[in-house]
């Protein structure tokens, strides 16, 4: 069940609402089929030339998405911002894939966040200066987590 949350800032007005992990229709044949009335994926990949690549990796090299895939957070190391992006990882016959995501301003590539192994629940936001102010006062706020499925 994926989870619904809000980044926020004590210093300022800075708010980010973000959602993580997947939901009922991210089944695995969901996800990796192309062919049925269901499948989600064009939806969660945007670029085309991923897509393309992907579909290929799957169909012509045997690939298999690994469990771990979702939503996941993710942070620009330029500008601050936190967006959410679709994560997976897939294994074929001459390796392994994972995307890669650039900020839409900056253009950097972003740094996912791992998740905290004693409680996936908690990000910790304490080393992140705010986007919009630059002060350390983000949190997250667990009064708005909200579960969606």
């Amino acid at each position: 069940m994926g989870q619904s949350f809000v980044i926020a800032c004590t210093e300022c007005d800075y708010k980010k609402e973000l959602m993580l992990g997947i939901g009922m229709m991210y089944s695995p044949a969901n996800v990796e089929g192309f062919d049925s009335e269901f499948t989600i994926l064009p939806s969660l990949i945007k670029s085309k030339k991923t897509l393309e690549l992907v579909k290929c990796l799957l169909n012509e090299k045997q690939g298999r998405f690994a469990d771990n895939y979702g939503h996941a957070l993710y942070h620009c190391s330029k500008c601050g911002e936190f967006y959410e992006r679709f994560f997976y990882h897939i294994d074929h016959e001459s390796g392994s894939f994972e995307p890669t995501f650039k900020c839409p301003k900056c253009r950097v590539v972003m740094i996912k966040f791992e998740a905290d192994e004693d409680d996936e629940k908690n990000i910790d936001l304490s080393r992140y200066p705010c986007p919009k102010c630059g002060r350390n006062g983000l949190i997250q706020d667990v009064n708005s987590m909200v579960c969606w499925d």
